[in-house]
């Protein structure tokens, strides 16, 4: 009809999505939808595909990254696993969190949700909310959990802390779900432990996957569900209790994280900071030869080669870097992270392993060159001064034998020297190779001022200078 109103950019987005029954190209959605909804725009794939990230997670979830899938396609059929808690049992209730985080949709409505027995009839189930006491490092504080008082059921059941109920997703959008009652004596922990296994390494995956080094467990479990062999088999465990006993990850909130990722708040909950565990050091590995190459990261022109042995430490790598970069043994942190490629992409994450205080000590003095479980072409971060943060990249280029009658630490190769003139001397017609750069009149002069020792004592001997690396 002449008055009929054209279809709207996001309507037509919300039509094909809706339209979807599987995985579909990112591409084939874009044509789809400037095919109801021409555009005269520059640039209108971009516009679509800006619309498009509006509804993910609330209505699909990408399964790489060119491919995306309906999540009530994804969801339709899956089954998981809620272990009942003592307080559930204690107040007749189901908690909505965390029992269902993951499998519901984003800011969900209990009261919304239907609840189904084994044989497919509604539970008697009312939506309500159950006030909890917790401690904290803070101090107790309480709050509410939205719930479903299901009395009842689970006196009829006779159920009991640690029996769990098997959860289907019959209908993700309109919240539909058959619970299946299991006692704990009935479980089956051989297929428990092996989907644990597969469903940890499915969410290992998506955080390597992820452009942060974060995930997301409403963006995770939807994926990982997806790329599982049997997503509607028996279930293992609830998926938070599978991140938790995993050492590659952790929890924060509802984020799945590297276990060395560390929030200020953190420690005001009580948890520490995690370092790798350094392996085992064989006599053999002790006594092995790595060599490193050492250069400033804005000046990769300035490096050093350096032989360490296995049985050595990163307080004596550290002690080889100062003296040959000319930072200070008496004065500031430094530090050492292992820069680890997250899974099959170009990224990568850095791991704190250790510091060095002045003068030597800190938990460097503890961490052994081979136990770092270091291979050919690894990459180490050293920063010296954590205020200034001179940063370096330590290349590892050979694990070899060492040589009879050699002394290690040792530098074995440097950079070709790019040698300066005192300013100074060349004014005067001398030429003197310059030894301090001027920090008081380059910052004065908005260029680098260098001199060599006897005209930085004449001229400038109240000012801060430091020595010239070359």
């Amino acid at each position: 009809m002449a008055d009929e109103k054209p279809i709207t950019l996001e309507a037509a987005v919300q039509q094909v999505i809706a339209e979807l029954d599987g995985p579909t190209p990112v591409a084939e959605i874009v044509q789809r939808v400037l095919a109801i909804h021409p555009s005269a725009a520059k640039h209108p794939e971009q516009s679509v595909r800006n619309q498009l990230i509006r509804h993910w997670r609330k209505a699909w979830v990408y399964l790489d990254a060119k491919t995306v899938t309906p999540l009530r396609v994804v969801m339709k059929g899956v089954r998981f696993r809620i272990v009942l808690s003592r307080l559930e049992i204690k107040h007749g209730a189901l908690f909505f969190e965390t029992n269902f985080r993951g499998f519901a949709r984003l800011m969900a409505d209990p009261a919304s949700f239907t609840l189904l027995d084994a044989a497919s009839q509604p539970l008697p189930a009312s939506p309500t909310t159950i006030k909890l006491e917790r401690k904290s490092p803070l101090g107790d504080y309480s709050y509410e959990v939205a719930a479903w008082d299901v009395a009842p059921w689970f006196k009829s059941l006779k159920a009991r802390d640690g029996d769990s109920l098997l959860v289907t997703v019959e209908d993700w959008e309109a919240g539909r779900y058959r619970l299946e009652y299991e006692p704990a004596g009935r479980r089956r922990f051989d297929e428990v432990d092996r989907v644990n296994r597969e469903l940890a390494d499915l969410l290992f995956a998506a955080l390597e996957e992820a452009h942060s080094e974060s995930v997301s467990g409403f963006e995770a479990i939807p994926v990982a569900y997806a790329r599982m062999a049997d997503p509607r088999g028996y279930p293992g465990d609830p998926w938070m209790k599978v991140v938790e006993r995993d050492s590659r990850m952790k929890l924060f909130g509802d984020d799945i994280r590297y276990p060395e990722s560390y929030a200020p708040i953190e420690s005001l909950m009580g948890r520490e900071k995690v370092q790798p565990k350094a392996l085992p050091v064989s006599s053999g590995q002790g006594q092995q030869v790595y060599r490193f190459k050492a250069a400033l990261k804005y000046r990769a022109g300035l490096w050093r080669r350096i032989d360490i042995q296995g049985q050595q430490t990163l307080e004596d790598l550290d002690g080889v870097l100062r003296g040959e970069f000319k930072h200070d043994f008496s004065d500031h942190l430094s530090g050492f992270w292992l820069k680890q490629r997250r899974g099959n992409t170009k990224r990568f994450r850095e791991v704190e392993i250790a510091t060095v205080q002045p003068f030597g000590g800190g938990d460097g003095a503890e961490k052994h060159i081979a136990g770092l479980g270091l291979a050919v072409g690894d990459d180490l971060k050293y920063v010296y001064d954590f205020g200034d943060w001179i940063e370096h990249t330590i290349t590892l280029e050979v694990i070899a034998e060492p040589e009879a009658g050699v002394a290690y630490p040792r530098v074995v190769a440097k950079n070709k020297p790019q040698y300066q003139d005192c300013e100074r001397c060349r004014a005067q017609g001398r030429q003197t190779r310059a030894i301090w750069v001027c920090h008081h009149c380059s910052s004065e002069q908005g260029r680098a001022v260098v001199l060599c020792e006897d005209c930085l004592v004449a001229e400038h001997e109240d000012h801060y200078a430091d020595e010239i690396v070359y």
